[in-house]
C-alpha cells in the first residue's frame, strides 16, 4: 500500500485545520479597530487566545511532520521548492511572534487582561480605557493578513508547479 496520497492528505487537512483556527484570530484582529469597550476586547482577545490555542500548536506540528514526511517519501528534498517553502513556512511563523502577539500584550493589559503566559495567582492590570482607545487606533491587521495570506499562496504554488 503506497502510503504518500495519505500523507499528503493528512498534510493538505491539517494546513485547512490551520486556517480555519488563524481565520478566526484573523477576523478578531479586524474586528478589534471597531472596538472600545474593555469587555468586548477581552471577550474577542479570548476568542483569539482560545482558537491559537494547543490543539492549533498540535496540528501545525502535525503538518510540518507530514510535509517534511511526504518530502522523504516524494524524494523532494533534492528539489529547491521544498527548501523555499520549508524557509519560507518558518520565517513568516517566526515573524508573526513580534508583529502580532507582541503587539496585542500592551491591548490586553489596557483592556484589563493578564498575558497569555500568566500564572493562575497573577493579578490583571486595571482597565485603561483611554490607552485602549490608543492602542486600537495604532492597530492595523492588514499587513501580518497580506504577509500570512501571499506567503500561504507562494508555498502553495511551489508545492503544486514545483518549478525548481
Amino acid at each position: 500500500m503506497d502510503l504518500y496520497p495519505w500523507v499528503v492528505f493528512i498534510h493538505a487537512a491539517t494546513v485547512l485545520l490551520f486556517f480555519i483556527a488563524h481565520g478566526a484570530s484573523m477576523a478578531v484582529a479586524f474586528r478589534l479597530k471597531h472596538e472600545q469597550d474593555p469587555a468586548r476586547v477581552r471577550a474577542l482577545l479570548d476568542l483569539s487566545r482560545f482558537s491559537l490555542g494547543v490543539p492549533t500548536i498540535v496540528v501545525v506540528l502535525i503538518g510540518l511532520a507530514t510535509g517534511i514526511a511526504a518530502g522523504f517519501m516524494g524524494g523532494w528534498w533534492g528539489s529547491g521548492w521544498i527548501w523555499v517553502s520549508l524557509v519560507l513556512f518558518l520565517g513568516v511563523g517566526i515573524a508573526m511572534t513580534p508583529l502580532v502577539t507582541f503587539r496585542l500584550y500592551p491591548i490586553r493589559a489596557a483592556a484589563g487582561m493578564t498575558k497569555p503566559d500568566a500564572k493562575a495567582d497573577e493579578v490583571a492590570p486595571p482597565e485603561d480605557p483611554d490607552e485602549l482607545r490608543r492602542l486600537i487606533a495604532a492597530w492595523n491587521p492588514l499587513p501580518v493578513a497580506v504577509i500570512g495570506l501571499a506567503s500561504f499562496v507562494v508555498i502553495l504554488w511551489l508545492m503544486m508547479a514545483k518549478p525548481f
